[in-house]
C-alpha cells in the first residue's frame, strides 16, 4: 500500500473522530406536558341501618341469625325464631365521578351492646369490597352496596335491646 492509498483511507476516519469530539453535546432539553383530572369529591349516605328484628333466643344450645347482604332477607337456625318485625340489610348509596371506581371498606366485626353489660359479636358481610359510579367522567355517578350480617345466640343470652355502630367507609381507586 502505497503512502497516498493510506492517507486517503486514514484522512477521512481521522477526521470523522476529531469531528465527534469537537462537535459533542453537553446538553440536551425537550418541551414536554403536563395533564390533570379534576372529578367530583365522593360521598356515602345510609339509606337503612343494619337491622335483625326481633329474635327469640333458643331454649338450650346456640342458633344463629343472618341477614343476607344482598337482598336483607332474615334466616334464624337451630332453635331460634324470628317474629315479625322490621329486618333490613344496611343500605348505602355512593356519589361522586362517573364511571369511577371506588373501594368499599366495612369492619369483619362489631359488637351489639345490651342491658347487664352484655355483649354480641356480629360478623358483617358486605355485597362486595369495590364497585363503580354509573355514568362516565364528566358526569355524576351512582352506586348503591349492601350490608349483611350474622351472629350466634346461646340460650343464655340476657334479653333486652342490643344496639351498636361501626363505620363504613368508601373511597376512589
Amino acid at each position: 500500500m502505497t503512502f497516498r492509498t493510506a492517507l486517503k483511507i486514514a484522512l477521512p476516519v481521522l477526521l470523522t473522530a476529531m469531528s465527534g469530539s469537537a462537535f459533542a453535546q453537553s446538553s440536551a432539553s425537550v418541551t414536554t406536558t403536563g395533564s390533570a383530572t379534576i372529578i367530583q369529591p365522593i360521598t356515602l349516605t345510609q339509606g337503612t341501618g343494619l337491622a335483625f328484628g326481633t329474635i327469640v333466643r333458643p331454649g338450650t344450645g346456640t342458633g344463629t341469625v343472618t341477614i343476607d347482604p344482598t337482598t336483607g332477607a332474615r334466616t334464624v337456625a337451630s332453635g331460634v325464631v324470628g317474629l315479625a318485625s322490621t329486618t333490613s340489610r344496611g343500605v348505602y348509596t355512593v356519589n361522586g365521578e362517573g364511571g369511577s371506581t371506588f373501594s368499599i371498606a366495612v369492619p369483619a366485626t362489631f359488637t351489639l351492646a345490651g342491658p347487664s353489660a352484655s355483649t354480641i359479636a356480629v360478623t358483617l358481610t358486605p355485597t362486595g369490597s369495590t364497585g363503580t359510579l354509573s355514568n362516565a367522567l364528566g358526569t355524576a355517578g351512582t352506586a348503591s352496596f349492601g350490608v349483611g350480617g350474622n351472629f350466634s345466640l346461646s340460650s343464655t343470652t340476657v334479653t333486652g335491646a342490643y344496639t351498636g355502630t361501626y363505620n363504613v367507609t368508601v373511597a376512589y381507586n
